[in-house]
């Protein structure tokens, strides 16, 4: 038996999709804030981060949504529970840049919406993860400065 109980996680990879000073959120059925993007595959296991974000923006956005990716800005953490397990993720957050197209929500989403990261960050927002709110409070600070 090993010594250690080493910690499994997910990944995914996640869009700060900016467009014109604001940056897309999308809204979960039962009202919080998310961003596009999703888990890597099986299948892109030895392919960049990004080749996993472009599919998850397809599927989530629309096959004539077209974006720049940027930047690696951040990675946090998320948790969810399922079959009486929980599920640990770590979401690499790239800086992104839209292009063109449509916005065509998935059934994964109820809506969608253009905010400032003032907006974004406060209080009054619930987020799918804290991490991801201290995150982005982190990176405002940064880029206020």
């Amino acid at each position: 038996m090993s010594l250690y109980n080493h910690a499994l996680y997910q990944i995914t990879t996640k869009a700060l999709l900016f467009k014109d000073k604001r940056i897309l959120v999308l809204i979960t059925a039962d009202g919080y804030l998310d961003f596009p993007g999703g888990r890597v595959d099986e299948s892109e296991r030895d392919l960049p981060w990004t080749e996993a974000l472009k599919r998850e923006v397809a599927e989530e956005l629309g096959e004539q949504v077209s974006i720049e990716i940027g930047q690696t800005l951040f990675v946090s953490k998320r948790q969810y529970d399922k079959d009486e397990k929980t599920n640990y993720i770590a979401a690499i957050f790239f800086k992104c840049q839209y292009i063109s197209g449509d916005i065509e929500l998935s059934d994964e989403h109820a809506n969608h919406k253009w905010l400032t990261l003032e907006e974004i960050i406060d209080n009054r927002v619930k987020f799918v993860s804290e991490d991801e709110r201290s995150q982005l409070v982190a990176l405002f600070n940064r880029t206020s400065q």
